[in-house]
């Protein structure tokens, strides 16, 4: 008699994704929030052309005001520059116009984000890292900077920004900066993650820092604040 084949088990789509990241490796993420964060940036890459939307930013004028504010963290030319969700390349595009020669890093989540950013800027410093698994060296940097990392509403975005942050000052020796939406605002949308001003102040200075600095009248969706060690 023939021996009937077992079925295959297909994997979930969390458990899919999951072959490439795993929760430990996102504090304040659940499997939901892993799949959507995952389904968002492949989609934004693959709907888009201009580079600021295939990131995710409304366009590049909003981008460039950004990178602005975080570029004032302290002196860049010269400095060993750790660009953490660096998508396309943005920044490094941006310290390439303003001719400031930064020794730059950057790093994101996707493999494929990193192909792109190589496509676009074949000079510079790239690769696909989870810097919580597998951090650079501690003050392997002097400036940790990161833009729009934290945009995307998680089920706790403040646990997941203390391990980034934290992380992040590890390995650089004067400074982390990033960016979050300003929830003074009005923004409207369910899926984004914003804050007030004072709740972020009170949480930098929470991180065991020297001092704090917050940036809040460049662009009116926004608040950027600089942790110096």
């Amino acid at each position: 008699m023939r021996r009937m084949k077992r079925p295959v088990k297909r994997p979930s789509a969390p458990e899919q994704l999951h072959l490439h990241f795993h929760l430990k490796d996102f504090p304040g993420f659940s499997a939901k929030d892993l799949l959507g964060l995952e389904r968002y940036y492949r989609s934004q890459l693959k709907g888009h052309q201009a580079p600021e939307k295939r990131v995710g930013w409304n366009s590049a004028q909003s981008q460039r005001v950004r990178f602005e504010a975080l570029a004032s963290v302290g002196p860049l030319k010269g400095a060993q520059v750790l660009d953490i969700g660096c998508g396309l390349g943005g920044f490094w595009g941006y310290l390439k116009g303003k001719r400031l020669k930064a020794d730059y890093t950057g790093v994101d989540l996707f493999p494929n984000v990193i192909r792109e950013a190589r496509k676009l800027y074949p000079e510079a410093r790239f690769e696909a890292r989870r810097l919580l698994s597998r951090p650079f060296r501690s003050g392997r940097f002097d400036y940790a900077l990161l833009s729009g990392v934290f945009n995307v509403k998680v089920k706790d975005n403040w646990r997941y920004m203390r391990a980034v942050l934290s992380s992040a000052l590890r390995q650089s020796r004067k400074a982390a900066a990033f960016n979050v939406l300003n929830a003074e605002a009005g923004i409207r949308e369910k899926d984004r993650f914003t804050a007030h001003s004072k709740e972020l102040v009170a949480f930098g200075k929470s991180l065991g820092v020297s001092r704090v600095h917050l940036m809040d009248h460049y662009h009116h969706l926004d608040l950027t604040l600089f942790l110096y060690k």
